[in-house]
Formats: structure tokens, C-alpha cells, sequence
């Protein structure tokens, strides 16, 4: 296991790249890329088809970029936001022309962290982020602020309160590992990084952080959506949120081999304070995961569980 560590770690120090902006329009369904909500007070909606009849997905705010667009006939344009795979009306959107385009950015250690607003102009935010916070697909805009994804929601930061975050942009946002699910838990020293149910912690007293693994899209209604808690009492560092699929298992031999996404990083986790998150749980199949430095600068990577005797959740470390 230490051999796949050793691997994993390798793949997060390859090369990153800065994603770029598509800056001129295109004929009917060729490729765009990121473009700009415009001419709208709040926000406009991303519909299921191209048709002012069909469901709503979600609502975008102004200024937000939507990614992956491309025309479909004169009046919509097909876009990615948040997720989400839809339509908006072609004149609520424009090129984000001359924008940088940055995988991800850190809010920087100014105590008072980053005030998040929910649209490029408002004047009242909303929340703020915290220090050492890793956003990501930020784009700048021409007002002082940048657009982020922060967890599950999307907003605007002051520029001068974040910097580009070199080191996101080595960790791959997909990487497979091999396994053995028959083998037994962890037996080393506990993990110093806990976790629990947000309904059974204090979160009053903690500074907390919200991120969402947004695994509803194909999960069936019937799913209970998991609301937990990680903490810890030592500083530690590197948090990352992943989800996790079974691409290939031998019933016989008990090995697997996972495909793991990046969802979401929490550069540091200090005492006093907590990443909330909320996923989907399918059954005893591992599916969610987590991997975080501790104050040795040891890599911890272990499977997000639920104890078949009592319901509890627990961090099986491999």
C-alpha cells in the first residue's frame, strides 16, 4: 500500500496547466468555451432543453462563467454550470474575452479571510472564506473581483484577496487505485483526522466550511444523502475530498481497483475548525474518500465508511 502512496503522490507532483478562454464566437454548434451571464438584474436559468418551456436546472447569477458552450440555433447556447449540463438564452450570454482562466487560487492568510458575494456587483456578502481556502475555476473579472467555486456554491471574491495556487495544479483530477477489499482496516494509531455526523457535532462552536460531492445527478432518489463532519485537534494539511467508483472487482480475490475524482481541497484544517460535507453513500461499496497531511508530513489516504453494528461512519486507512 505504501508503493501506491508513493505512486499517488508521484502523479501530484506532475506538470499542471492553466486552462485558457475560447475568445471568439463560433458558428452554429462549434465550440465556444467559458462565457459570461450579462444583461440580467439577479440571474437567468439554465434550462433541461433550449425551450423557455422547459424545467429550470438551476439558476445562474449574473457575472457567473458558464464553461463548455456552444450555440445551438440562434437563441440558446449549450453550457456546463455547476454540474449542470443545459441551455441559456444566447442574449443573457457573451465570451469571456481576455479573462484569466485559473484551475485554482488559495485566499490568503489576511485574518479576516475573503468575503464571498453571490453576484460580481453585489455589495453584501454572502459568507466568508476562510484563509488558506483552495477555490477553483476562477476567472478574473474587470471589476476587482474573481469568479470561484467554492465547495457547492459559486460567487465572487475581492482579487486582492487570493493568489494563483501553483501546487492544485499538480494533483490530477482523476488517478485509479488498486486495492483489496477483503483485507482488514488500518491497525496503526488512529487517524488524526476524525469524522462524524454533522447532526451529532457541535458545529456552533467550530469555524466550518461547506463542500458538497455533487453525486445526486445519478444516484436514485431513494439515496440518503450523507451529512458529515471531518475535524481534527492537530494542524494538518492538504485535505482532499474525493469520489470514488468500483471499475473492476474479483469476488474470488477481494482485489479492486477505484477511479478517484477530486472534488474538492482544503489547503489547511486547524483545531477549532471543521469541513462540513454532504454526499451520497451507495451502500457498503466505498464511494466516497479522503486523503490529508499530518503534522509529520505524512500522506493519510482512507475510504469514508459506515460501521454495519452501529451506523457509525469511520476512516478506513490504507
Amino acid at each position: 500500500m505504501k508503493k501506491i502512496l508513493s505512486d499517488i503522490l508521484s502523479l501530484f507532483l506532475a506538470a499542471g496547466l492553466l486552462c485558457g478562454c475560447i475568445s471568439a464566437f463560433a458558428e452554429e454548434g462549434d465550440y465556444i468555451g467559458n462565457m459570461q451571464v450579462i444583461n440580467c438584474n439577479e440571474w437567468v436559468s439554465l434550462r433541461e432543453r433550449p425551450s423557455a418551456s422547459s424545467p429550470r436546472l438551476v439558476k445562474v447569477s449574473l457575472g457567473s462563467i458558464v464553461s463548455n458552450c456552444r450555440y445551438d440555433g440562434d437563441q440558446w447556447v449549450y453550457c456546463e454550470f455547476d454540474g449542470y449540463a443545459g441551455y441559456i438564452m444566447a442574449q443573457y450570454l457573451e465570451p469571456s474575452d481576455g479573462a484569466l482562466t485559473f484551475n485554482a487560487m488559495m485566499v490568503t492568510t489576511t485574518p479576516e479571510g475573503a468575503p464571498f458575494y453571490p453576484t460580481i456587483d453585489s455589495t453584501e456578502p454572502i459568507d466568508t472564506i476562510w484563509p488558506n481556502t483552495v477555490v477553483r475555476n476562477c476567472h478574473m473579472m474587470d471589476n476587482g473581483r474573481v469568479y470561484v467555486e467554492w465547495g457547492d456554491r459559486c460567487g465572487f471574491i475581492q482579487s486582492e484577496r487570493a493568489e494563483v495556487y501553483n501546487e492544485m495544479l499538480h494533483y490530477p483530477h482523476k488517478f485509479v487505485m488498486r486495492t483489496n477489499l477483503y483485507s482488514g482496516a488500518y491497525e496503526g494509531p488512529a487517524p488524526v483526522l476524525q469524522i462524524d455526523y454533522a447532526e451529532s457535532f457541535p458545529l456552533s462552536q467550530y469555524d466550518c466550511t461547506t463542500l458538497t460531492y455533487d453525486l445526486t445527478y445519478y444516484a436514485e432518489p431513494d439515496y440518503p444523502r450523507l451529512n458529515y463532519v471531518l475535524h481534527s485537534e492537530d494542524v494538518l494539511g492538504k485535505i482532499h475530498l474525493y469520489s470514488i467508483e468500483l471499475m473492476v472487482w474479483d469476488e474470488d480475490t477481494g482485489e479492486a481497483e477505484f477511479e478517484f475524482t477530486l472534488e474538492d481541497m482544503q489547503y489547511e484544517l486547524k483545531p477549532g475548525q471543521a469541513i462540513t460535507a454532504t454526499a451520497v453513500m451507495f451502500g457498503m461499496t466505498p464511494n466516497l474518500a479522503v486523503g490529508y497531511e499530518d503534522p509529520n508530513g505524512m500522506y493519510h489516504f482512507a475510504f469514508i465508511e459506515m460501521s454495519g453494528e452501529d451506523g457509525s461512519l469511520y476512516l478506513r486507512e490504507f
